[in-house]
């Protein structure tokens, strides 16, 4: 369908003083067709005179003149992006290796470049059109991350199960003459991507700097699910090791060459190695943080700078849930606050995928329920990490289907370290149940 869909209007705004109504679908701004909404974003930007065309609810079609300040807000709210889907077959997917019968968003693969310029999702650009392509052109869009695995042609449309990944590092020079920002991500599979292979990728990367900004490096993610699907092997504590110490060098000759140390290892590295993670200074300005690259780093700062001093009263003891992996990090933060008395940090096995998935974001209500049954009395903590946009764990469970199983009282907070302070805080005086 053409156009945009209005699908509310700001009280008080430009957009309810010209008649604009919910249902209405935004058409082109100043002659220029809007399919979604970067193009109305773009369009609108810095413009003082708009024309609006509309195709009213009722069928009718308006041309809406506006006189505005150019940072002034119109008041719409628009349909979000429908995400185009992934047509690779990578080998290491990690949605492939989902159990069967949960529901069906969790199996869909995105692969779109507006959604990796909004949110940072990773893309493959095995799936831009001429269109695509000349969209990037005229709007810039910047920074898009960017899912390299390996610039050797073959080894990339072989671990991407698609002959046209094998363009891959020809795109990533094309976006860079284009003036967009790039950063890359390596998922670094034992015996396919890595020694000489791995090599060459970042040196090619590095050769593109600073179009390519930075580049994260991350283990292959495996799960017990994998009945059919490539044979990968899985990451040790020798080869974790081997890499930190490789990525170091590599960084120590990007800072000479470029003077950017350009390669950031994810946390996961040092913990299956265990080596000491690296100081904040590492991660300069966390440009990688949503590939898992200095979460613990940027949380360890923020606790010591949020956590106030001396003895809390607490009415009520409190079991903080998360995954094995951060476990450590957080008992020892605990350990040294005013609720080290009263609270436990309590790291949960993740049964749904299977021991090498330790990250707090991917455990479901029922792992959290199976790790209580043997757990102390007191109520429940668990990170809004572990729960979707609707409020629900990924077996489809509730906070509140946990509290009533359990018999436990359950508090979903924010996971930034001032707002666990602050909910920490506010606990103190008593447990609210789960909503």
């Amino acid at each position: 369908m053409r156009g945009v869909l209005i699908e509310g209007v700001l009280p008080r705004s430009i957009a309810q003083d010209v008649g604009l109504k919910p249902g209405d679908r935004l058409l082109e701004v100043n002659r220029r067709s809007v399919r979604d909404l970067l193009d109305y974003r773009f369009y609108t930007s810095g413009e003082d005179s708009l024309l609006l065309l509309v195709e009213k609810g009722e069928g009718e079609y308006w041309e809406v003149e506006i006189e505005r300040d150019p940072e002034e807000d119109l008041g719409l709210v628009l349909e979000g992006i429908k995400p185009r889907g992934c047509g690779c077959r990578c080998i290491f997917c990690f949605m492939d290796q989902m159990p069967p019968g949960m529901r069906l968003s969790l199996y869909f693969k995105d692969d779109d470049y507006r959604l990796s310029f909004l949110h940072g999702n990773y893309i493959t650009l095995t799936n831009l059109t001429g269109e695509d392509w000349k969209r990037l052109e005229e709007q810039r869009l910047s920074p898009l991350y960017v899912s390299v695995h390996a610039t050797d042609p073959e080894v990339r449309a072989f671990m991407m199960g698609s002959p046209r990944a094998s363009r891959g590092y020809e795109d990533l020079k094309r976006l860079v003459s284009l003036g967009i920002r790039v950063h890359a991500q390596i998922v670094l599979c034992p015996g396919i991507n890595d020694g000489p292979v791995l090599e060459k990728t970042l040196d090619d990367l590095l050769a593109l700097y600073p179009g390519v900004a930075s580049v994260a490096l991350v283990p292959v993610g495996l799960t017990r699910h994998r009945e059919g699907l490539f044979p990968l092997e899985p990451v040790t504590g020798g080869y974790a090791g081997r890499v930190v110490e490789e990525g170091h060098l590599f960084r120590e000759r990007a800072v000479s060459l470029v003077g950017d140390p350009f390669l950031y290892l994810a946390d996961e590295w040092y913990l299956a190695a265990g080596f000491p993670l690296p100081s904040r200074g590492y991660y300069r300005d966390f440009a990688q943080l949503e590939d898992g690259v200095g979460m613990v780093a940027l949380f360890l700062e923020g606790w010591r700078e949020a956590v106030p001093s001396g003895s809390v009263e607490m009415e009520t003891p409190l079991l903080l849930v998360t995954g094995e992996a951060f476990g450590p990090y957080l008992r020892e933060c605990i350990s040294s606050s005013p609720w080290m008395d009263k609270v436990e940090v309590l790291p949960v096995k993740n049964g749904l995928f299977g021991p090498r998935v330790t990250v707090a974001g991917l455990l479901s209500a029922g792992d959290i329920l199976r790790a209580l049954e043997e757990a102390p009395q007191g109520g429940v903590v668990v990170p809004a990490v572990m729960l979707n946009e609707n409020g629900r764990f990924l077996d489809d469970l509730t906070p509140r289907d946990v509290a009533r199983i359990s018999g436990r009282e359950v508090r979903v907070v924010d996971p930034h370290p001032a707002a666990l302070v602050d909910a920490l805080a506010a606990l103190s005086r008593g447990m609210t149940p789960a909503k």
